[in-house]
């Protein structure tokens, strides 16, 4: 598919929707499309719908989709079609809250992550005991996971060509190895997480709204913390997603200036 295709998603009353006319008026050079997408069993849903665009919207066309968490893989896709019919190498902005479901609705080519001014740590990190006990729900459904689907564990029925190499139970040091390895690092990243924040490590670029919540120490050290949670998760050539913390609208700002130059990138159309 030629579109390009960016989605902006977060934390309810983030400022998403700002950023999205931010990056309109400023970066894109022709109109692109909006989906706003919304669970069909939140509020939002019977509020209100997306308006046709006139002359003077800023969009090539705009749509409110409602989809539910079961079949978004079929409606997505199905609304992005209908826009490559219409414009072959155009643009699309997709606009949604936090909800694990969208996250792989589609190959996004490109994605920005929203949130407010964190009131503290707890806002956006379990704390330890809870990670911990999250931790082992993850492997202990892992564990029925695999019994369920690959038949791992033992059935008298199955008669193995090969014995099971015996292997002696996790100890604390095991456990230890495997969360410093690349997959138990990116694991334990994400149990760190609140849930409506597990797809921030994935995002091509993170605003947090400086005009959305207040700041102060506990909001300093949280985005600290998030920085330094960001440099765990580098890719392999080093890069890893770029956190602003300034006005999305604030064209003059300086922070906002460099925004906008992570964001131009993304404001083109496919190919």
């Amino acid at each position: 598919m030629g579109l390009n295709v960016v989605f902006i998603s977060g934390v309810r009353r983030s400022g998403k929707s700002a950023l999205i006319q931010g990056m309109v008026e400023a970066l894109c050079e022709t109109p692109p499309h909006y989906i706003r997408l919304v669970n069909k069993a939140s509020r939002k849903a019977q509020r209100r719908v997306v308006p046709k665009p006139t002359e003077k919207s800023p969009f090539a066309s705009a749509e409110w989709l409602e989809y539910d968490s079961d079949r978004v893989f079929e409606v997505l896709p199905a609304a992005l079609a209908k826009i490559h019919q219409l414009d072959r190498f155009g643009s699309v902005l997709i606009e949604a809250d936090a909800d694990p479901a969208l996250r792989h609705a589609h190959s996004y080519d490109h994605r920005i992550f929203v949130m407010p001014i964190p009131a503290g740590v707890q806002d956006v990190f379990r704390d330890p005991a809870r990670a911990a006990e999250e931790l082992k729900r993850v492997l202990d459904d892992t564990a029925v996971f695999a019994s369920e689907i690959f038949g791992l564990f033992d059935d008298e029925n199955i008669d193995d060509a090969q014995e099971s190499e015996v292997r002696a139970p996790m100890n604390e040091g095991h456990a230890r190895s495997f969360l410093y390895s690349p997959l138990g690092d990116e694991l334990a990243t994400r149990i760190q997480l609140q849930p409506p924040y597990h797809g921030l490590v994935e995002s091509d670029v993170i605003v947090v709204n400086s005009q959305v919540g207040k700041l102060g120490p506990g909001p300093t050290a949280c985005v600290q913390r998030i920085d330094r949670l960001l440099d765990r998760v580098k890719q392999p050539d080093g890069s890893r997603p770029q956190l602003f913390f300034c006005n999305p609208v604030d064209k003059d700002g300086r922070d906002c200036q460099k925004l906008l130059k992570a964001l131009k990138p993304m404001c083109v159309g496919g190919r």
